[in-house]
């Protein structure tokens, strides 16, 4: 029992750690948070983050793939809501920077304010199950008929995919005129890419 305690007790810590590392890099980026301002806001001893990650860097990248792997589940989620039955092109761009929004340090990665790291978005394993993800929901739709059947889906859900990671840059960099500026252009694209032309039938 007390084995089984101790473990709890220090997952619980180490989310701790990992929730106020999301807050505090966000806000104020990786140079100018240190490890004893972590500890601080999550309420522990100075000492206790090194318990749980090697130094300031580790703890970093940890709070990096948290956020992450918490952005892009959500995401996948909301792209298997849409269903491959034509909502995708519509929607995507909505559904995108709304998520991105409740993601600040993810948010902070795609403006380019931590260019060392902003690759680690592609290395993820979250950004794997991602791209399987979506390449299941075209494959659907193509066996069901209501997405182009003469792609390979992998290929079409990594396209999609680089779609959605160039839109969550571009809202972050550029403002909130991207769906004003490109929304209708966007879902032209997409439609034309994945709807069959009737002509195939």
């Amino acid at each position: 029992m007390a084995i089984a305690g101790t473990t709890t007790r220090g997952a619980k810590t180490r989310q701790a750690l990992l929730d106020a590392a999301r807050e505090r890099f966000a806000r104020d980026g990786y140079r100018a948070t240190s490890v004893a301002d972590i500890s601080r806001d999550a309420g522990v001893g100075g000492t206790t983050a090194f318990v749980h990650f090697e130094n300031k860097e580790a703890l970093f990248f940890a709070a990096v793939d948290d956020d992450l792997t918490s952005l892009f589940d959500e995401l996948g989620v909301e792209l298997a809501s849409l269903g491959p039955e034509g909502a995708v092109p519509d929607r995507l761009l909505d559904t995108v920077l709304a998520i991105v929004e409740r993601y600040p340090l993810a948010r902070r990665l795609l403006a380019g304010l931590e260019p060392d790291v902003t690759e680690r978005v592609l290395e993820t394993e979250s950004f794997a199950v991602l791209r399987r993800a979506v390449a299941e929901l075209l494959a659907e739709g193509q066996e069901a008929g209501s997405i182009r059947p003469d792609l390979p889906a992998e290929h079409l859900a990594d396209g999609l995919v680089a779609v959605v990671v160039a839109v969550a840059m571009a809202s972050v960099q550029i403002g909130p005129t991207i769906p004003d500026s490109f929304g209708p252009g966007l879902a032209t694209v997409l439609r034309g890419l994945l709807t069959p032309d009737p002509r195939w039938s």
